[in-house]
């Protein structure tokens, strides 16, 4: 009898000494786990150390190389010269911005129609001086008055006379907005239609003061020093083709 209440306090004794010791072996393993994990944390951080977006700015400078350069305005508008039928084009002069255009309607009148690209004032101008010199009209006042009543009645362009009292016609189109083809075609057709329904009249007020060369009434004085053994008419083309720059 006394043997059991001995192994029931050994049993007491071995039973309180493992508690402890495992509540001291768990904490332990419990601070090597933070332990453990702080050096992976430093590891995800290397690759934030590579510079970011070095692709996006290779790839900028591609891309601009990559984008067309637009095409100039007069290179546009020979093109759309070339697509008009019944267009002879000149060869380019010295200023690309001006372009000596012929055009033969189905008629066969011819007319020289000038275009202009003036940059500076953002416009491109259509110019055709097939009419002749107010000097050599028979009656001056009418013919003023022919060209009023004109201007009224067109829906493409307007007579005008420049500084040198030749008689011109024109029509400006804006370049801030993109000159479609069609745009273009219908307004150098309606100057040549316009040149091809008052010509026939202006000549008529011309007649009775002309010299012996009427059929060369259209020429202005005589100070073309460029004549290069071209036809009689391309003296004054050249010529118009000054003062239309300027026209008034």
């Amino acid at each position: 009898m006394m043997r059991n209440p001995m192994l029931a306090a050994l049993a007491l004794l071995l039973l309180g000494s493992s508690g402890p010791v495992a509540q001291e072996t768990s904490p332990g393993r419990q601070k090597t786990t933070p332990g453990s994990g702080t050096p992976r944390t430093t590891t995800p951080s290397a690759p934030q150390s590579r510079p970011p977006a070095a692709k996006p700015a290779g790839q900028t400078p591609a891309e601009t190389e990559a984008a067309p350069k637009p095409k100039p305005l007069h290179e546009t508008l020979r093109g759309y010269l070339r697509q008009i039928k019944g267009v002879r084009l000149e060869r380019p002069d010295k200023d690309p911005n001006t372009i000596v255009t012929h055009y033969t309607a189905s008629t066969g009148e011819t007319f020289d129609i000038v275009v202009i690209h003036s940059p500076r004032k953002k416009m491109v101008g259509l110019y055709s001086y097939a009419f002749g010199n107010v000097a050599e009209a028979r009656n001056a006042n009418d013919l003023r008055a022919l060209l009023l009543n004109a201007n009224e009645a067109l829906a493409f362009g307007s007579f005008f006379v420049d500084r040198e009292q030749d008689i011109g016609l024109k029509w400006s189109l804006r370049t801030e907005t993109p000159i479609t083809f069609e745009a273009f075609q219908t307004v150098y057709l309606g100057l040549a239609a316009a040149a091809k329904e008052y010509g026939p009249q202006i000549a008529d007020c011309m007649k009775g003061k002309a010299k012996e060369g009427e059929s060369d009434s259209t020429a202005p004085p005589p100070r073309d020093d460029e004549g290069d053994g071209a036809d009689s008419t391309a003296s004054p083309k050249v010529t118009r083709e000054r003062r239309v720059r300027n026209p008034q």
